[in-house]
């Protein structure tokens, strides 16, 4: 089912499939998403686009993205298990020099290290539970580009 953004026109992606909820691609648009289910439209706060929007406020808003995307791969990895959070985390450091919070800025070591060391089914369960996480919060573009290349088939 195609849905377009009321306010861009441009069309809504769903992050959680089967979940009911489109978010806009537009990091320009102030809708955010839609709750398909019950009609439900939520708009960004004006305050917090023009923050995004402002050089200073974006270097100072870099960090709680980090924690926040650092926390949410945590988490989804110790759902998965103890031996896959200490696997990964070890990797992420013998390989990179880098930890969960590094990872905003470099999706690419979490996707290798994934791909490297085990199979794809749970690379696929670690990613779609990063983004179910993260979902929300993907009108920012950092958090999407980190998103987008998780979830990337390259």
């Amino acid at each position: 089912m195609m849905v377009n953004c009321p306010d861009c026109k441009k069309a809504l992606i769903e992050f959680d499939l089967g979940s009911g909820n489109y978010h806009c691609s537009n990091p320009s648009c102030n809708f955010q998403y839609l709750e398909l289910m019950t009609g439900k439209q939520h708009r960004k706060n004006v305050k917090t686009e023009e923050m995004e929007s402002a050089p200073l406020s974006n270097s100072l808003d870099k960090k709680p993205k980090r924690i926040l995307v650092g926390l949410a791969i945590e988490s989804t990895l110790l759902n998965m298990g103890h031996s896959i959070f200490d696997k990964v985390t070890t990797k992420l450091k013998e390989d990179y020099n880098a930890n969960v919070f590094d990872c905003l800025e470099n999706p690419q070591y979490l996707k290798k290290i994934l791909e490297r060391n085990f199979d794809k089914n749970v690379h696929e369960v670690v990613a779609k539970s990063i983004k179910t996480v993260l979902g929300e919060f993907a009108y920012y573009s950092s958090i999407r580009e980190f998103l987008d290349e998780l979830n990337s088939k390259k």
